[in-house]
């Protein structure tokens, strides 16, 4: 399967009248609706209008990439729009650019989905592409565009070839107080917990944190003075939440990948179990850590 496959000429708009990214993205979408590839117009929409950060991808000067997994429509399509003056981006004013590619997918194609992702970002970094794709009058100018033609996306990738292998992981004894700490200095949502040799033993999520220590943020934002939780909440004793060992708070329950699952199992694991983060286990040692934002982020980075 070549880009030049997901790039119909009917989606291309050149030129793009927008100012904004959004307001690109929404006109995209129409060109999409028109065509019968949205099923639910108003979800999609609705699903553009509460878009969060990660759902953008964006290319150095040149180019915006938001792209949504959606029900809303019916297979994977591509919507590309060129405007002849720069189009910033709402949440960051100083960000610009005159190349909109809006890509969506419903749930079950997102391995092809983070794959054109990652084609399209590859594509963008070339310097010629960039010209070429300014340079184009009219829609049937742009789709035949050289680079298009010979971009072919790979037919599968497995999980070693996107994983993060340097893992960062929280040991059983360590308390809950430094964990959230590690979580917040470090921008993660989720730690492994591992014993001296590696193995899985648990995982630690946002929801841990939410579930022991918020509601001790909470006494203290209301009565200004600090109040410690008991060492678990079912109980009424005395006790800092902050000191209890990971081990007692951990979810023992984890969904694990293996080195060799391909992206399609990772995408259905995470379209049917709701989960967008994995521990990567080897013989029950941790090798690696795998999220949906860094599927997005590996792919795009990949030369």
């Amino acid at each position: 399967m070549k880009l030049q496959d997901v790039v119909e000429q009917q989606h291309v708009l050149v030129p793009l009248a927008a100012q904004t990214v959004k307001e690109a993205t929404e006109r995209l979408a129409e060109r999409l609706v028109a065509s019968g590839v949205v099923t639910e117009a108003n979800r999609l929409n609705a699903v553009i209008r509460n878009a969060w950060p990660e759902d953008m991808v964006s290319v150095g000067e040149h180019a915006f990439l938001p792209h949504f997994r959606t029900e809303a429509v019916r297979k994977l399509a591509t919507a590309v729009g060129v405007s002849p003056t720069p189009i910033r981006w709402e949440k960051d004013p100083n960000r610009t650019a005159r190349i909109v590619i809006l890509i969506v997918a419903p749930p079950r194609e997102t391995p092809t989905y983070l794959q054109v992702v990652g084609a399209f970002s590859r594509l963008l970094s070339d310097p010629a592409t960039v010209l070429a794709m300014l340079a184009a009058k009219t829609p049937a100018q742009l789709v035949q565009i050289g680079a298009l033609q010979a971009v072919e996306l790979p037919s599968h990738l497995a999980v070693r070839d996107l994983m993060t292998p340097h893992v960062l992981a929280a040991h059983p004894e360590q308390s809950l107080g430094d964990v959230a700490r590690m979580m917040i200095e470090k921008d993660v949502r989720a730690l492994p917990v591992v014993d001296d040799n590696g193995s899985l033993l648990g995982m630690v999520t946002h929801r841990e944190l939410l579930r022991y220590l918020i509601p001790d943020y909470l006494q203290r934002t209301k009565s200004g003075k600090f109040r410690a939780l008991p060492a678990n909440p079912a109980q009424h004793g005395a006790g800092d939440a902050r000191a209890l060992p990971v081990k007692d708070v951990m979810s023992r329950a984890v969904l694990c990948l293996s080195e060799d699952q391909t992206l399609t199992d990772v995408a259905n694991l995470m379209s049917n179990k709701d989960v967008d983060r994995f521990p990567v286990v080897r013989e029950g040692v941790v090798v690696g850590f795998l999220t949906r934002a860094d599927l997005i982020r590996r792919l795009v980075a990949t030369p």
